[in-house]
């Protein structure tokens, strides 16, 4: 749904040109598309904030307006159904809310427990009771049943993200001028028990994102839960530790602000309006190109030698906007850049990315991209875990070519989403939207599945 008031922080006074451009395509081939199938459309609103997670056997996805369930060939098994679906019959307004006070979900898979999360924000009728609703499926299955949970909040609720680790599911927020991390008691929450949360204020320039696990690989024993968010003053990015305690709250621990610093860059159209941002062909709607948040998710992977994550922001480029990009790697706890590159060749718009790695440590990035001659289309491109560092090595491969571009309003989205399948931690399925015609509120959704090597090869290294 609309952001609320979120600061649009200036970019660092002594910024200086972004060294980190890859204005060159890669050289390996192009991406080599597996399933690819039409998500949910038409919600009749915007921004959909379509994004989609893969379990065992079926593929969720969710927007701002409806949630549905897939086969792993794009079969549909359950829905499109409204997203309040989940909590039919659990009063309150998680059930009640109109489609205007609710939004920003998010469905995860809970790769050590096989698990769904579900959850989205829901305000009552005056406005007064703030709530995040939550929904952990009881089996794998998700078209069965749930328990189902409501956190309520003193302010309103805005950009909820929710992240997996072993010791809570994780949320970084906002909550009117605030940004708030809260930890939800996972285990009580995976048995259906009463369970609590622990909300802190972070003392943050922009949105915060909270480390999400893929794989089955845990982290560490105790090792906190990471926050990053952009603080594009200092060619930054700030970073907490959340160590939360469920027997003694006293011994819950929120460390930082940390600054890690990384290439210069320059915040998409800081310069200008990063709202009204991002051109489309055939119209003068320009749209927004949240250049002041880091954009989900923060994909965190335990490789047992290392613990990489990885992140992206749409920042200024030569002719356009690309996307930053970074891969951190752990030490002691700390995060450093082990990589970072700004995805740019050619002057175009590319942005709303979002990216993750599978099992051999390839990453993938997919995104949004438009010009003034060209409408918004869904593309993504990657690197193979040994190929030279800070650079995409796979040529840009367009998954769908939009038809139209959005008039009357600028709110293209919040996010889109990168999976990584539990079945061979292998494949990626990445969705995001795009219009088939010119108009406002008339967009599709596009799932998409590809693997950038074969990962069941023992002697793909050798």
């Amino acid at each position: 749904m609309p952001p609320g008031k979120v600061p649009h922080p200036s970019p660092a006074k002594s910024a200086r040109p972004d060294r980190m451009v890859q204005d060159r395509d890669g050289s390996r081939d192009r991406i080599r598309l597996g399933v690819s199938f039409e998500g949910i459309r038409e919600g009749g609103g915007v921004p959909p904030d379509p994004n989609a997670s893969v379990g065992s056997r079926q593929i969720v996805e969710i927007t701002n307006f409806d949630l549905a369930v897939y086969s792993k060939t794009g079969a549909t098994v359950l829905g499109p159904l409204t997203t309040q679906t989940l909590f039919s019959g659990f009063g309150g307004p998680c059930e009640t809310a109109q489609n205007a006070d609710i939004g920003d979900p998010v469905v995860r898979w809970d790769s050590l427990a096989n698990r769904w999360i579900i959850n989205q924000f829901a305000l009552d009728a005056a406005g007064n009771s703030n709530r995040l609703c939550v929904a952990v499926s009881r089996t794998p299955d998700a078209t069965g049943e749930y328990y189902r949970y409501d956190f309520g909040y003193h302010h309103f609720i805005d950009h909820p993200k929710v992240s997996v680790w072993p010791d809570a599911y994780y949320a970084a927020l906002t909550t009117g001028v605030f940004f708030e991390t809260c930890a939800w008691d996972r285990h009580r929450m995976l048995r259906g028990a009463d369970a609590d949360q622990q909300c802190y204020i972070l003392a943050s320039p922009t949105i915060p994102l909270s480390s999400d696990l893929d794989g089955t690989t845990p982290p560490p024993h105790g090792e906190p839960n990471l926050l990053i968010a952009l603080n594009p003053a200092y060619n930054s990015l700030q970073y907490w530790r959340f160590h939360v305690d469920w027997a003694d709250q006293t011994r819950t621990t929120v460390t930082g602000p940390r600054e890690l610093r990384v290439a210069p860059y320059t915040p998409a159209c800081a310069s200008t309006d990063p709202t009204q941002c991002v051109p489309q062909a055939g119209t003068t709607q320009k749209l927004d190109s949240l250049s002041y948040s880091a954009m989900y998710r923060l994909a965190y992977r335990n490789f047992g030698d290392h613990q990489s994550l990885v992140v992206n922001h749409a920042v200024d480029a030569p002719g356009g906007v690309g996307v930053r990009w970074y891969e951190l790697r752990l030490d002691h706890g700390r995060p450093v850049v082990h990589q970072q590159s700004t995805y740019a060749p050619g002057p175009t718009y590319r942005w709303m990315g979002s990216a993750a790695q599978d099992k051999e440590g390839d990453i993938a990035l997919g995104y949004s991209s438009s010009s003034s001659q060209a409408h918004p289309s869904i593309r993504v491109t990657g690197r193979l875990a040994h190929d030279q560092r800070n650079a995409m090595t796979f040529r840009e491969t367009t998954v769908w070519t939009g038809t139209g571009s959005q008039t009357g309003s600028n709110r293209w989205g919040d996010y889109t989403s990168m999976a990584i399948d539990p079945v061979d931690d292998c494949t990626f399925w990445y969705t995001n939207q795009y219009q088939p015609a010119d108009g406002t509120g008339n967009w599709n959704t596009r799932i998409a599945s590809f693997q950038l090597s074969d990962c069941h090869d023992p002697h793909r290294h050798g």
